[in-house]
């Protein structure tokens, strides 16, 4: 059953994503870019930050280990292209993440999901952290974006798609 509800999780997590990034596509550029003071300040830039975080998330999971604490996360590189493009990008390249994390968890037990990673704390001491928790993380710090930049597109006068758990669940129906 565990297994069962973070897949059920994960699923709906791309699929509120989805949502969102259709959105997205409604905007301008400057829309996309305009700073709303607000998490990563613009709509594409918090949508990048979701992106990368789970890019590097299910990256250390399918390669079985994580590196140091103090290195994981850090600022966010600015990439030298227009709104348009990064969403383009995006676009492209978040289905087939969600493709690569299905295959893999659909092969993992119980038991793999819940074999632990150890990784370095800062003061030199190492924390183990289960797989089910760092997908948990994963699931939890795109829901905190995804809710940010719902505030942001209110703020900049558009209508957020509903992203809401019971409605993926009865999309699912």
């Amino acid at each position: 059953m565990a297994k069962h509800a973070l897949w059920l999780d994960l699923h709906y997590s791309a699929w509120a994503t989805e949502r969102l990034l259709k959105a997205a596509c409604a905007l301008t550029a400057e829309e996309l870019g305009q700073d709303l003071h607000n998490s990563h300040r613009s709509v594409i830039a918090t949508l990048r930050h979701m992106y990368g975080s789970e890019e590097f998330w299910i990256g250390r999971l399918l390669a079985g280990w994580l590196p140091p604490l103090a290195e994981i996360g850090g600022p966010d590189e600015a990439p030298n292209e227009t709104p348009e493009q990064i969403l383009e990008g995006l676009m492209r390249d978040w289905p087939p993440l969600w493709r690569d994390l299905n295959q893999w968890y659909g092969a993992l037990t119980e038991e793999n999901l819940a074999r632990e990673l150890p990784c370095r704390l800062p003061d030199g001491c190492d924390f183990h952290f289960a797989r089910w928790q760092l997908l948990r993380h994963m699931v939890n710090h795109s829901t905190l974006h995804r809710g940010q930049v719902t505030g942001m597109l209110r703020a900049l006068g558009k209508q957020p798609p509903n992203g809401d758990l019971m409605s993926y669940y009865l999309a699912q129906r």
